[in-house]
């Protein structure tokens, strides 16, 4: 929960509220192990702790719904990371003109489909989490050891293993972003935060508040 930190004028909660009712859809985006699910989680409570209907989508969970059948959904080709975003966009639309304000936790490294979103969706906004690759593979492999996720475990050491693997071609390298294949720099997004020594909570009442919900206390 992040409480307000401290009293805002009535014009300020105009502006505030002006710019809340403009939010929609929220996409917090970066390479595996920048803390993207543990943030997402952190501002759908703060969301909803102001009565906002705050839903944290695991777009690694919903492509394995929207992509075409017989089809790796974690494929790095491009056509069917724009297959699966086309059928997204119109999942996230439906849910914003639902009242809800979906917040997707996703890597989406391919900036000419950041860009149609945002053009697609009026009201998303992108909030873009980053950290040095060392400790994104750290993290990574954190997680890994005390728990899973939705692609697997050690997500990052079996792609570093296939890149510095001189008989394995590129071809078959497992597929991780900022390691076997780009991520690019997200230009378009709204929001930047280098997540290095910040906490969850931190990161996302910053997050909040540079997308207009007001200042908010980390923990």
């Amino acid at each position: 929960m992040f409480p307000v930190s401290c009293p805002i004028s009535a014009r300020q909660a105009g502006v505030v509220s002006e710019t809340i009712s403009s939010v929609r859809v929220i996409v917090v985006l970066g390479v595996g192990g920048v803390g993207k699910s543990t943030a997402s989680d952190r501002m759908a409570a703060a969301l909803r702790a102001r009565g906002s209907a705050a839903e944290v989508i695991r777009f690694d969970e919903l492509r394995k719904k929207l992509a075409p059948p017989g089809v790796d959904p974690f494929s790095k080709e491009r056509w069917v990371k724009e297959w699966i975003y086309s059928r997204a966009t119109e999942h996230f639309r439906a849910l914003a003109e639902a009242g809800e304000i979906p917040i997707v936790d996703c890597g989406l490294t391919a900036e000419k489909i950041r860009v149609e979103l945002k053009a697609s969706i009026p009201g998303l906004r992108i909030v873009h989490l980053y950290c040095p690759l060392a400790l994104a593979v750290w993290r990574d492999t954190k997680r890994s050891i005390l728990g899973t996720h939705e692609r697997g475990r050690f997500l990052h050491l079996r792609a570093l293993f296939d890149r510095l693997t001189p008989w394995k071609p590129s071809s078959e390298w497992f597929p991780q972003p900022g390691i076997t294949y780009a991520f690019e720099y997200p230009h378009c997004a709204d929001v930047h935060i280098n997540t290095r020594g910040k906490t969850p909570q931190w990161v996302a009442g910053e997050a909040l508040r540079q997308l207009g919900f007001g200042e908010v206390r980390g923990g």
